[in-house]
């Protein structure tokens, strides 16, 4: 699905990803973690066509990046940034219908299966109360959530989302995180940055950890204490309640 094979990418003489290779297969649900410049934006960035002086492969379902248009990658391929800014007073309706963007054109307005698909997003999402509402007016779980929803409704088979839990409090991001658990068991194939180790780590299948732009590990998910330690410099430990995972800070 996503195949990246020795990409190194530098800015001037400062090296921000060193032999990165990776390979994210359909229905994964990864976490990719580090610390603060540790590269992991950058990577997305490069993943979704953002930045393209890079050495290395990248496929998207076996097509390289590099050749292919932004319009066919943004059919396979959503990406939920860290910061969500909107200058113009859009309404939740028209940034939704934004995810649609991919599939019209000049030529003709949206479609009977557009709408379709926003009337499913607006239920599953719980968008009904906020269609009218200005996005710059919400609240930022409801941001997230309306993006997330974008995302869906731009009927892709993966997404990627950097730093999805910023600024969120508890309540929200306990309901973001059933939304990814529960798109993932849709099939969707879902990577994730994120510093909330404890709250993803237990939902997740893959893991990667990069410090420096280099891989530190990457794989099946599991529970190493000492590349914890060597990424954060801080102890982690792990127990169960409830016959649920904790990944807990050991202080």
């Amino acid at each position: 699905m996503i195949e990246i094979e020795k990409l190194n990418f530098r800015i001037r003489d400062k090296v921000i990803l060193r032999d990165i290779n990776l390979k994210i297969l359909p229905g994964d649900f990864w976490l990719i973690f580090g610390p603060n410049g540790a590269g992991k934006t950058t990577l997305f960035r490069i993943i979704c066509g953002l930045i393209m002086n890079y050495r290395g492969n990248i496929r998207v379902f076996s097509k390289n990046i590099k050749t292919e248009s932004r319009k066919n990658l943004a059919k396979k391929m959503a990406y939920l940034p860290q910061f969500d800014e909107f200058s113009l007073p859009l309404s939740v309706r028209e940034i939704l219908l934004s995810g649609r963007y991919p599939y019209t054109s000049f030529f003709r307005d949206y479609s009977t299966k557009d709408y379709a698909i926003l009337d499913e997003a607006v239920e599953q999402f719980g968008l009904g109360d906020f269609l009218n509402r200005d996005i710059n007016t919400l609240s930022g779980g409801e941001r997230k959530k309306v993006m997330l929803a974008s995302a869906f409704i731009q009927d892709v088979s993966i997404i990627l989302l950097d730093e999805p839990f910023t600024f969120l409090d508890p309540r929200s991001a306990s309901n973001l995180k059933k939304l990814l658990a529960n798109l993932n068991r849709q099939g969707k194939t879902l990577v994730v940055i994120s510093h909330q180790i404890e709250t993803l780590f237990p939902l997740v299948n893959k893991t990667a950890a990069l410090k420096d732009g280099e891989l530190v590990y990457s794989g099946q998910r599991k529970f190493d204490p000492a590349i914890l330690k060597q990424l954060y410099g801080i102890r982690f430990n792990q127990t169960s309640a409830n016959n649920r995972e904790i990944i807990y800070i050991d202080e």
